[in-house]
């Protein structure tokens, strides 16, 4: 039986030949081609994912205030608002811009309705009508962040509401010759909520209670018992140290600073350390400093100098700086240890405000 041998086919060899030559010498020309440049390399494009913001923080400053950010290496939009060098955020000029490093973000607003902290004695005095209801919230949601930004219910927060009212509130306020005890009743010397009482509309929110003879905004004309005749309306020494507690977080409750050491006050919050040269050396930025009949705060302490915020009847609502020599004579005769008020945290604490 005879088979019938196949015949081989090249077809198939030559054709995959032929193909690779093709290409080889496509690429040769390619090549080629490029390094005379008469084409241009194709380049791969990589696929870009999208940016997801991990953290996104909302900052105002005054012009020429300082922020000191956590981390370096972050870039402004637009440095002619807010300016930055290592990690110090300075405001420039009133506007917005953001900052930027990888997927974080700052939002800056620079803005004149607050200025860079520092002390100001020739602020203008608070008069009746300053603010309309959109700059008094405005104002109140600048408190709320700054005090967040250094933590909330901590030492820090309640040092940084006395530093707004004092040092970056634009107007100074007067001392009030409070009404008497007037229980959570607003107004008359005292504030018991958060944020400004700048305009009538507070009046109206839930809460607010009405005294004897208000309640008025801040810097409008209201009776005073004490003085028997018309003051502008603001916080008395112990208004002004319990609106700080209560901006921070904290419920000191509706106490004063009485003369009387059998009815409790607010400094009784802590334990009261006689003033020394010796125990000046322990005190904390944040403490209450307590007299006969006032109290005050620290908020501040730089090259031997000790920064006191405080509503007196003699100064109004200010701050000033003392020296240790000046403190020991001064009419305080304890400071208030505040750290069991404060639950032992500090949170962001700096004890300069620059």
């Amino acid at each position: 039986m005879y088979s019938v041998k196949k015949k081989k086919s090249y077809t198939l060899p030559l054709l995959l030949i032929v193909i690779l030559s093709s290409l080889f010498f496509m690429g040769f020309s390619s090549r080629t081609a490029i390094e005379e440049g008469v084409a241009e390399p194709v380049v791969k494009e990589e696929i870009q994912k999208p940016c997801e913001v991990k953290e996104h923080y909302k900052v105002y400053l005054g012009v020429g205030e300082v922020y000191v950010l956590d981390d370096i290496g972050y870039i402004s939009d637009d440095e002619t608002v807010a300016s930055i060098k290592t990690n110090r955020v300075t405001g420039e000029r009133v506007g917005k811009t953001m900052l930027r490093k990888d997927c974080n973000t700052y939002e800056v607003e620079v803005t004149d309705y607050i200025t860079a902290p520092y002390i100001d004695d020739n602020k203008p005095m608070m008069t009746c009508g300053e603010y309309t209801i959109e700059e008094n919230e405005y104002l109140d949601a600048i408190l709320a962040t700054k005090i967040a930004e250094r933590g909330y219910q901590t030492r820090a927060a309640a040092v940084q509401a006395a530093r707004f009212m004092l040092l970056q509130f634009p107007y100074h306020m007067n001392y009030f010759n409070e009404n008497g005890r007037l229980p959570y009743a607003d107004g008359e010397g005292r504030y018991y909520h958060k944020g400004l009482y700048l305009n009538e509309y507070k009046v109206e929110k839930e809460g607010i209670q009405k005294s004897v003879y208000g309640p008025k905004p801040w810097g409008c004309p209201i009776f005073s018992i004490p003085v028997n005749g018309y003051q502008k309306n603001s916080m008395d020494c112990s208004g002004f140290i319990s609106w700080c507690l209560i901006n921070a977080g904290f419920d000191p409750g509706d106490i004063g600073a009485g003369p009387k050491p059998s009815v409790f006050d607010l400094s009784d919050l802590g334990e009261k350390i006689k003033i020394t040269e010796e125990s000046l050396d322990e005190i904390k930025v944040g403490d209450l400093l307590s007299s006969n009949g006032h109290i005050a705060m620290l908020i501040g302490y730089k090259d031997g100098i000790y920064y006191i915020g405080e509503s007196n009847y003699d100064i109004d609502m200010r701050a000033k700086g003392v020296t240790k020599e000046e403190f020991l004579k001064d009419e305080f005769n304890y400071y208030v240890d505040m750290d069991e008020f404060y639950g032992h945290n500090d949170g962001k604490l700096n004890l300069y405000w620059q």
